[in-house]
């Protein structure tokens, strides 16, 4: 909000001008609340029921005079009737001050719906954006929507009928802390995460697209119509699904920031991709995080009902004997229909496979597996972990864990030593140009191939060779070949036209035999080098490619993880502040949100 300064009309006194100048509020954030008295001819409301009238001061009747003292009488009237004046101004000036402070207050101190920031609307801010109490509510209650679902799938041992605040998990760094504190960090670190690339993106000088602002009202309006279809207000309406104090204009913002961060979002992540000094130094620092070990797990349910399996010993017994008949995967896989036969039949009942066999099947493929130390810890706890990568643990060895809340068994196989993983993989980017004309309706998913002339190939050649040229005549990085290839490529699969999630024609994490010969080829030459950039011609086009990485599965990890940490810094650079308005937003209760709610 601009500052501005009101005054009263004065009325012909210089006191009465002085005492109804615009009262001020000033508080932090360096934030003015606005207001201007109405004149003395205006009325004042109070609430729906009552009002009073402002009147101008009365005059006495005029006491007949001699002739003689007529011009005194007059002056002395005329006296009179300004110190009347002067005297009703001055009770007026108390009512309308008082009143002023009175609303300004209110405004002052309470949220809104219409994104208005004064103190009492400010949550936080980020960056240099402020965050208001109906938007920090929007997100709160994604937040508490999204893990009471996961939560509902058995994902979180997370129960929606008791008190956030009581129920305890672990997070990342192994401490305890409450659900409603999880609720609250992830709010803030989502808020956080949207600012910094909108931020950014606005410092790029960008901005919404007419397709983004068309969709925002096209959401807007859908909001209407389903308040109007659920027969409450709009007001109301977003309340219940979106929370309080959030508004059109808030849900609005939130669209309008949204889009505006994913603007640049991918390449604001080109720019803070890590090279390759920054990724061996994070392998060198944490080797043990790509170390990784293969073994083997798979699945026991118990029944307490079940006489065998009736007490926890008996259910630990019962694993034991299993362990005793397994000392390699084919034992593991063998032993899935007498292990597993209780999974067999539900997954069958619940319609994912027609019969025991291929059910069977999908579990022995899934019995193997591969993770580092990290890995292990996140899924099955630290002991699992430890077990694993110790030394006195050999190869063939076997272990279990119970899960009573789950009334299941894991048991675990040490089937390899840990090693680092040398499976090779490969990322890069590139610009499909096919051959041929393409109607406006066409796919462009590279999953066919067509026959073409030779006319249409040297067509398809010399497009390829023009977007090289505008490639070769700019900045020539990473960036500027993404946004060709969101301009040109008709492989929409890896741009963000497409559904996969990719940007920029990219491909991450790609593993052999997955690429045609030529395009695989080409991105695992020995020669390769960051930023090399050549048109290879496959049976789906002309492919202008572009290298970023092949190597070992261990330095990729190595290199997401230093991405990860750039990124991290990036973010905390735009520091999060508290205000008291925080108190003001929205806390998880028991049974209050629903699936169903939060889902709308």
């Amino acid at each position: 909000m601009n500052d501005k300064e009101n005054k009263l009309n004065s009325d012909e006194n210089a006191q009465a001008e002085q005492k109804n100048q615009a009262v001020k509020y000033e508080k932090n954030d360096n934030w003015q609340f606005d207001a201007s008295a109405p004149t003395l001819e205006d009325n004042l409301a109070i609430g729906n029921d009552y009002e009073i009238d402002v009147a101008q001061a009365p005059v006495h009747p005029k006491k007949k005079a001699k002739d003689k003292n007529r011009e005194a009488d007059k002056e002395h009237i005329v006296i009179n009737k300004r110190k009347l004046k002067v005297v009703s101004l001055s009770i007026v000036s108390v009512i309308l001050a008082a009143l002023i402070v009175f609303f300004g207050i209110k405004l002052f101190a309470l949220p809104n719906t219409s994104e208005t920031m004064t103190p009492g609307n400010v949550a936080l801010t980020v960056g240099k954006t402020k965050v208001s109490v109906g938007m920090y509510n929007f997100y709160y209650s994604r937040i508490v929507a999204n893990y009471l679902e996961y939560a509902s799938n058995g994902s979180f041992n997370l129960d929606s009928t008791k008190d956030y605040a009581e129920q305890k998990t672990v997070d990342k760094d192994g401490n305890e802390i409450s659900w409603l504190d999880v609720f609250e960090r992830d709010t803030i670190e989502q808020i956080q995460y949207i600012v910094a690339y909108y931020e950014t993106a606005l410092e790029a000088g960008l901005t919404l697209t007419d397709d983004q602002k068309s969709n925002i009202e096209s959401e807007i309006e859908t909001i209407k119509s389903s308040a109007s279809d659920a027969g409450v207000s709009v007001d109301k309406y977003l309340e219940t699904n979106y929370g309080d104090y959030c508004g059109l204009e808030t849900v609005k913002k939130i669209y309008e920031q949204s889009y505006i961060a994913e603007n640049y979002f991918y390449q604001q992540k080109i720019n803070l991709s890590a090279n390759e000094e920054e990724i061996n130094k994070t392998f060198e620092e944490n080797k043990d995080n790509y170390t990784s070990i293969s073994y083997g797990y798979i699945e026991m349910q118990y029944n307490l009902e079940d006489p065998q399996t009736s007490t926890v010993d008996a259910v630990k017994a019962k694993a034991q004997t299993y362990c005793d008949r397994i000392s390699t995967i084919d034992d593991m896989k063998n032993l899935v229909p007498e292990i597993c036969s209780s999974l067999i039949e539900q997954v069958i009942s619940y319609g994912y496979f027609s019969d025991t066999e291929s059910a069977v099947k999908a579990l022995q493929d899934s019995v193997s597996a591969t993770s580092t130390a990290t890995e292990l810890s996140n899924n099955f706890g630290s002991g699992i972990s430890d077990w694993f990568f110790s030394p006195d643990t050999s190869v063939g060895s076997t272990t279990c864990l119970l899960n009573e809340e789950y009334s299941s068994v894991l048991i675990f196989l040490k089937s390899e030593e840990p090693k680092l993983d040398e499976t090779e993989y490969y990322s890069v980017r590139h610009i499909l140009v096919v051959p041929g004309e393409k109607s406006d309706d066409e796919g462009t998913n590279a999953s066919e191939t067509k026959e073409y002339t030779e006319e249409e190939w040297n067509a398809a050649l010399d497009e390829a060779n023009k977007i090289l040229d505008e490639y070769n005549s700019g900045d020539k990085t990473e960036v500027s070949f993404a946004l060709l290839a969101e301009k040109y490529s008709e492989d929409t699969e890896s741009t963000s036209s497409g559904s996969s999630g990719y940007y920029g024609g990219g491909y991450s994490q790609v593993a052999l035999g997955y690429m045609v010969p030529e395009f695989e080829s080409w991105a695992t030459d020995d020669a390769r080098k960051y930023g090399d950039v050549e048109i290879v011609k496959s049976q789906f086009g002309y492919h202008i490619m572009y290298f970023v990485y092949d190597g070992p599965k261990y330095l990729y990890n190595a290199m997401s993880d230093a991405n990860n940490a750039k990124e991290d810094e990036f973010l905390a650079t735009y520091e999060v502040k508290k205000h008291s308005a925080l108190k003001k937003t929205t806390v998880a209760e028991p049974t209050t949100v629903t699936t169903t709610q939060a889902a709308k």
